[in-house]
């Protein structure tokens, strides 16, 4: 029989990897048809015991991590972050406004990739744009992390959170070749992660059917 701990992963798999407590307690009675009365003290009290983001860890498996902060209920399972860093009280890394560039042939930008795989993680690979989460497996799902203001050097932008949209594949390509504007109106946002204005408007003034 699956332990608790089981269950709560494979909640969060069926979620995502991210959830509230009440979405996550709707999935656990799904695989667990017959539950103590304590079940969901069971549940919150293991997913904070086993997350180094709360003051309960007991220093055994770092499963958990908060993805809105403490005291908001929302949780994700760090094994879907791909090695996303700790979560600290700020809704989402600072990222790095001058992200550090490396000669090789030519320019590369060393880009956070953390923080794109925990925006993408906010976002449970949705588009921002059409609201499209391509499924490559059962169990998986997959986005892109667009830079609004490129990273390269004629533009130089920053590799924060505010300058970064998630985008499904095509978006992703218009994105970059300047076939469709940007604007917040029609942009679909979640909690705990806010697009700069100024990005945006980059975007339509320099990207925007400028792109050869």
């Amino acid at each position: 029989m699956a332990t608790w701990e089981d269950d709560i992963v494979a909640a969060f798999v069926n979620l995502g990897g991210t959830g509230t407590y009440a979405e996550i307690y709707a999935e656990v009675e799904r695989l667990r048809p017959t539950r103590p009365t304590s079940w969901k003290d069971i549940i919150r009290r293991m997913i904070q015991d086993r997350s180094s983001d709360s003051e309960g860890f007991k220093g055994a498996d770092d499963l958990f991590f908060t993805v809105e902060g403490l005291g908001r209920g929302v949780w994700g399972l760090r094994d879907l972050a791909r090695a996303t860093p700790v979560a600290a009280d700020a809704d989402l890394p600072e990222g790095n406004a001058s992200p550090e560039r490396a000669q090789q042939t030519t320019y590369r930008i060393l880009r956070d990739t953390a923080l794109a795989r925990q925006i993408k993680l906010l976002h449970r690979d949705q588009c921002q744009i059409c609201g499209l989460a391509l499924r490559i497996a059962p169990d998986r799902t997959y986005s892109e992390a667009h830079h609004i203001i490129p990273l390269g050097r004629e533009h130089a932008g920053p590799d924060i959170p505010s300058n970064i949209i998630v985008l499904c594949p095509n978006h992703h390509a218009l994105c970059d070749m300047g076939a469709v504007a940007l604007h917040s109106e029609s942009i679909r946002s979640v909690a705990g992660h806010e697009i700069s204005n100024v990005s945006l408007a980059y975007h339509n003034a320099s990207i925007l059917n400028q792109v050869s």
